[in-house]
């Protein structure tokens, strides 16, 4: 465990990058570092992420100093202890929509006296060699991050009283599975969606903490930021998808 840096970002509610990796291939890991973002978003939800392939991203982003934080599959309690034990700084929770989820989450996530979260000289721990596990404890409890994803009606009434609980850092709107509980799935620009958004963002904005968003291609980084937001995410694949097809297109046309 190491000072993490993104955490005072965090609280200092300064803008922030990251970049979701879906797959594991440490290099991509190592060029967002090199490139400048903040932490990694790395995604064992939707992406083909196991705990084993994550500690291998997870070297390779304190390689290049950027912080590396997982989407995990679910909030279990078990799961979450998995990709904790492997050296992720923090932990993005999906699906949760009430208080009571989040305060469960959190429990998950750190240690006695704040939580449950099982204890031994695992990786994050440094295998127990560089100090007590009683001071280990009290750095994790400190350190670590857990960001929510607001993705349904649900969550988005309850974001209060989610943002309320001690131990959650921020949130993070996720319009795709929102516009399916909104019932206009895939239409992000839907004015029910648009509707959430606007509560969304004044709501976190009132909570004191950070909220952000993921930015699709074609979307300004900086009319986010004129709203508020200072959680900014793109995606490796979004990434190389837009600059391949310019290029291609670019090759076409001569």
């Amino acid at each position: 465990m190491y000072k993490n840096p993104l955490k005072e970002k965090l609280q200092q509610q300064v803008p922030i990058s990251g970049c979701m990796v879906q797959a594991c291939v440490p290099s991509i890991v190592e060029i967002c570092g090199l490139a400048g973002f903040d932490f990694v978003f790395l995604d064992a939800e939707h992406g083909a992420i196991s705990p084993k392939d994550c500690e291998e991203l997870v070297r390779a982003a304190e390689v290049r100093q950027t912080i590396p934080l997982v989407r995990v599959p679910n909030a279990q309690p078990d799961t979450i202890l998995r990709f904790l034990d492997i050296g992720a700084m923090g932990i993005i929770l999906p699906g949760i929509s009430t208080r009571q989820e989040a305060e469960q989450a959190v429990r998950a996530v750190k240690y006695y006296p704040q939580g449950m979260r099982g204890l031994n000289a695992v990786r994050a721990s440094d295998f127990g060699m560089t100090k007590p596990l009683s001071e280990y404890v009290q750095e994790a409890n400190k350190e670590t991050i857990v960001l929510t994803i607001i993705e349904n009606t649900v969550a988005i009434d309850n974001l209060a009283d989610i943002l309320a609980v001690d131990g959650i850092d921020g949130a993070i709107l996720g319009t795709g599975d929102l516009s399916q509980s909104l019932g206009v799935p895939g239409q992000g620009k839907h004015q029910k969606v648009l509707a959430a958004t606007r509560q969304f963002i004044e709501v976190g904005l009132a909570s004191g903490k950070p909220v952000g968003t993921v930015v699709r291609p074609g979307e300004s980084v900086q009319e986010y930021l004129d709203m508020g937001l200072t959680l900014l995410i793109t995606s490796a694949n979004s990434l190389f998808g837009s600059a391949a097809k310019s290029f291609a297109s670019a090759v076409r046309k001569k």
